[in-house]
C-alpha cells in the first residue's frame, strides 16, 4: 500500500507531534509512501465523531482517537 491518505486530528501538542513521528517511522519500516495532512479544525473533528485528540484517520475510517498509537499498532493497521 502506497500514497495511503493520513490524517492527523491535533492542534500541535506534544501527543499530536508523538503520534505523527509515530506514523511516520511505522510508514517508513513498511517501505510506504504516505502524506500526512495535519488537521487541526475543530468542527471538522465533530463531524468526524471526534471527541478526542490526537486522533488518527487511515483512508476513510478514524482508527484511534484521544491515543498515541505505539509504532508497531500503526504498522499492523497500515497493513489492512
Amino acid at each position: 500500500m502506497t500514497n495511503t491518505e493520513i490524517r492527523l486530528f491535533g492542534l500541535g501538542c506534544n501527543l499530536s507531534r508523538h503520534l505523527h513521528a509515530n506514523m511516520q517511522k511505522a510508514a517508513h519500516e513498511l517501505g510506504m509512501t504516505v502524506r500526512i495532512e495535519e488537521v487541526s479544525d475543530i468542527q471538522e473533528m465533530m463531524d468526524l465523531g471526534i471527541t478526542a485528540i490526537p486522533a488518527l484517520q487511515i483512508g476513510e475510517r478514524v482508527v484511534a482517537s484521544g491515543q498515541v498509537l505505539e509504532v508497531e499498532e500503526i504498522k499492523s493497521l497500515l497493513k489492512i
